[in-house]
C-alpha cells in the first residue's frame, strides 16, 4: 500500500498541476484585452512584404500582394459588395469568431477566432479586391498571435472558409449566367 501510495501521490500533484496552469491558461486567455488589436497587428494585406512572420497564412488575388507566400485566391465574377454579403453569410456560421475592425470604406475587416480548449486568438484579416465592374476577390491573411508553429491551422481556416465561400457565392453567380 505505502508503494502505491508514493507512486501515485506525485501522478496526482502533477495531474493537479497540469490542469491549474490549463485552468489559468484559458482564464488568461477569455480575457477581453485578447479581443483587441495591438497597434503592430492591424495590417493592410497589400502592404505586406516578405518574410511573413510566422505562423500565418496569406491568400490574396493574383497580382494584389508583394508577399511571395502569398497563394492565389479565387476571382468571383460579382461586386465585392456583393462578395462582401456571401463572406458575411459564410463567416456567421463559425464558432469562436468576433468582428474586432469592419472598415467598409477600406474594404478591411477584422476577426479574432479562439481555439476551442485554451483559448489562443488567431487574428484574421480579409480585403475584398475590386477587379471591375463585376469582378473581384478577396485577401485573407489569418496568422497567430502566440507561439511559434500552429500546426497548419491557420491554412486549414483559410482554405475552409474560401472553400464555403466559393460554395455559397458561385451558385448563384452560375444561376445569374444561365439566366441572362
Amino acid at each position: 500500500m505505502r508503494v502505491i501510495r508514493r507512486i501515485l501521490t506525485p501522478l496526482v500533484a502533477t495531474a493537479l498541476g497540469v490542469a491549474a496552469f490549463g485552468l489559468a491558461v484559458r482564464i488568461y486567455m477569455g480575457r477581453e484585452a485578447e479581443n483587441r488589436l495591438a497597434p503592430s497587428e492591424a495590417v493592410s494585406i497589400a502592404e505586406l512584404h516578405s518574410p511573413l512572420p510566422k505562423p500565418g497564412f496569406l491568400f490574396c488575388p493574383p497580382g494584389y500582394c508583394l508577399a511571395s507566400e502569398a497563394i492565389a485566391s479565387p476571382v468571383f465574377p460579382l461586386p465585392w459588395e456583393r462578395l462582401h454579403e456571401y463572406w458575411t453569410e459564410v463567416i456567421s456560421g463559425e464558432k469562436r469568431v468576433e468582428t474586432i475592425v469592419a472598415d467598409p470604406d477600406h474594404r478591411r475587416f477584422v476577426y479574432i477566432q479562439h481555439s476551442p480548449t485554451f483559448r489562443f486568438p488567431d487574428i484574421i484579416t480579409v480585403e475584398f479586391v475590386p477587379l471591375g465592374p463585376n469582378r473581384s476577390g478577396i485577401a485573407i491573411y489569418s496568422r497567430s498571435r502566440y507561439g511559434h508553429y500552429d500546426f497548419g491551422n491557420n491554412r486549414k481556416r483559410v482554405g475552409k472558409w474560401l472553400a464555403l465561400l466559393e460554395k455559397v457565392a458561385q451558385p448563384t453567380v452560375g444561376r445569374r449566367a444561365r439566366a441572362e
